[in-house]
């Protein structure tokens, strides 16, 4: 969990593989290559992370045709991620470089609680997302009050409300304590009173934080590919154009997950290991398990920035809305690019269509109504942006 940096950056750590320190040597160590590259590594990843985001969340708010129910989650990841790289980030990166936490009591609890509270609120969207697909997909004449515009809104705020109240225990536990190590120097780090109360808190967080909210995600995803399955040998050329829109989007959100399991994983095993094994490690550790766990640290924070990547290259409408903003194209080749060919459908393939929820409307409502080919156009336009 992010608050268990110290066990990559405490003096017992920088102990382990730093030689004694005598009187007459300086106060504080020299610069080696962690105090390096690991600030330059947060601060490429806080720069790239900084303008994706931003870039997301401008492009939903600048065209109204990209304001659906799906897109306003993902722009709730893209605050989630933009708030803890503006917020956290350079605390940690002067952490490093300063050995010592120079911020205040404050900053210690509020930094690291925020950090867990933007973590939380990610995957807790991740969820949430995921069953927005499965609903648009494999139930699309029901409109669940998440899928509703009002329904948006509740939701976010709920997110982050049960994310601010499911992070609170860091906020008690984080303290600024005084260690001798090059002198006296001044830690960020957390105090439990009792090793057992800490193992259970590392539970807890891995949870909450990573395995109910991933479960949920993998458990959406996969009634999703078997309701695919089922209709791939029923489903018309016309369905099926307009299944693949729905599936690109679903294809989309599953990558976010994916990522979202593969950068987290090795950080949540190292506080894992480290929770259960800390009492016999006194000593402290060696100059191996200091970078893996800097590395597994560098590689949740890089989660953070690599989602707007995934919306560029999997994601129509993201790459037609830049384009329409910044592309050299005018406005009319642009309005152009934003809408699909329309297909040839016969009756029975438009009957059939809304039996699959040919489309959804800007609001995130799916439409239920027989389409004709005018229609037809329309949905096509509504299914690639979202």
């Amino acid at each position: 969990m992010w608050q268990n940096e110290s066990l990559g950056f405490d003096g017992n750590v920088t102990a382990a593989f730093t030689a004694a320190v005598s009187p007459t040597e300086p106060a504080t160590p020299e610069l080696g290559a962690r105090e390096i590259v690991v600030p330059v590594v947060y601060s490429v990843i806080c720069l790239v992370g900084i303008i994706g985001n931003g870039l997301v969340i401008y492009l939903v708010w600048r065209h109204k045709e990209m304001r659906t129910v799906t897109n306003f989650y993902i722009v709730n990841l893209a605050v989630a991620d933009l708030a803890f790289l503006i917020c956290c980030v350079p605390f940690s990166a002067a952490k490093i470089v300063t050995h010592s936490w120079e911020f205040g009591e404050f900053l210690c609890k509020f930094v690291f609680y925020f950090m867990q509270v933007t973590a939380q609120a990610t995957c807790m969207t991740l969820a949430v997302l995921s069953l927005d697909r499965f609903w648009a997909i494999v139930k699309p004449f029901q409109t669940p009050w998440f899928r509703t515009p009002v329904g948006v809104a509740i939701t976010t705020a709920i997110i982050w409300a049960g994310s601010f109240l499911l992070s609170l225990p860091i906020a008690f536990f984080m303290q600024v304590l005084e260690r001798d190590w090059y002198g006296r120097k001044l830690f960020c780090m957390e105090e439990f009173p009792s090793e057992d109360e800490f193992r259970a808190y590392i539970i807890y967080t891995v949870l909450i934080s990573y395995v109910i909210p991933l479960t949920t995600s993998v458990v959406s995803h996969c009634l999703i590919l078997r309701y695919l399955a089922t209709m791939a040998v029923t489903t018309s050329v016309a369905q099926q154009h307009v299944m693949a829109r729905k599936k690109r989007v679903t294809r989309m959100v599953a990558t976010v997950v994916t990522l979202f399991a593969l950068c987290w994983a090795p950080n949540h095993a190292a506080n894992l290991w480290f929770a259960f094994k800390r009492e016999g490690l006194s000593g402290g550790f060696g100059t191996v398990t200091v970078w893996l766990k800097i590395s597994a640290l560098c590689l949740s924070y890089a989660n953070s920035c690599v989602n707007p990547f995934v919306y560029g290259i999997m994601g129509d409408s993201f790459r037609k809305a830049f384009a329409k903003s910044f592309g050299k194209e005018d406005s009319q080749t642009a309005m152009s690019a934003m809408t699909p060919r329309t297909l040839k459908t016969t009756k029975a393939d438009e009957i059939a269509m809304v039996k699959l929820g040919g489309g959804e409307t800007a609001a995130g409502e799916d439409k239920i109504t027989v389409l004709n080919v005018e229609q037809n156009e329309d949905v096509e336009k509504q299914e690639d942006l979202l």
